[in-house]
């Protein structure tokens, strides 16, 4: 593997001043075992984890845990679930900006309103499922279209990763959106449509055990293959550092 992914090392509370400060348009992937895993097998997701224009931030237990040892600080870990409840529930980052959601219907938008009545300048684009990795030219363009006429400052993007990310690399070169945030199911976990493991597993970084025992059937391929993305980490098939 060429490369090596380099990870914000700033606590949430540096990444949000960051965020209020910065001048430079950024996307932002919360990346954990099962994206290292990911990262390693397909080099169009690997390039964009590379690129500049990205802000690669520690989701991942382990991955946290590894360069906290290799780098002989603690290394916070930001998940992009609390990121997103913390971020869209505070008024003085996200009133009086536009948002623009992909993935969420409307229903799911009005109820997100409800919850955070200063999110009115709100807007959402659901797009068909695929199996592939990447969507059709013209559904992109379709995507593109309306977040050029909504002119958002940022856009959640809670599609599955890799899928997700792909798809923003697309988006950000055809927009000029401040924030893509790549959340996977962060909408879904704040909107109660999908449940979070509770706190005890997440401060543990064992959120993985606790869908084994929830979903097993659809947990075990993602788990096994975060197992994976440890190993690859361990054994440098995935190389990994701190921003300077």
């Amino acid at each position: 593997m060429q490369g090596k992914i380099i990870f914000q090392s700033k606590n949430e509370e540096g990444l949000f001043l960051f965020l209020k400060f910065n001048k430079q348009r950024k996307c932002l992937n919360f990346l954990n075992q099962h994206d290292l895993y990911q990262a390693a097998k397909l080099k169009k997701f690997r390039d964009i984890l590379l690129k500049k224009d990205n802000l690669n931030v520690i989701d991942g237990f382990f991955v946290s845990a590894y360069l906290s040892f290799l780098n002989l600080k603690k290394v916070s870990r930001i998940r992009g679930p609390t990121l997103t409840k913390d971020f869209l529930s505070n008024p003085s980052f996200s009133r009086n900006k536009k948002h623009f959601f992909i993935g969420l219907e409307a229903d799911s938008l009005r109820i997100l309103k409800e919850k955070f009545p200063h999110l009115k300048k709100s807007y959402c684009y659901n797009p068909p499922y695929i199996k592939d990795l990447e969507f059709p030219k013209q559904e992109i363009e379709e995507i593109t279209k309306e977040i050029n006429r909504v002119k958002p400052d940022y856009t959640w993007v809670g599609i599955a990763c890799p899928k997700q990310n792909i798809l923003t690399d697309s988006l950000f070169r055809k927009t000029k959106v401040q924030y893509f945030f790549n959340v996977g199911a962060g909408i879904d976990f704040l909107l109660g449509k999908k449940k979070e493991a509770p706190k005890i597993f997440r401060n543990l970084g064992i959120e993985w055990f606790y869908r084994l025992l929830t979903d097993f059937k659809y947990s075990k391929k993602k788990v096994w293959r975060s197992f994976l993305g440890v190993c690859y980490l361990l054994a440098r098939r995935v190389k990994v550092g701190l921003e300077e």
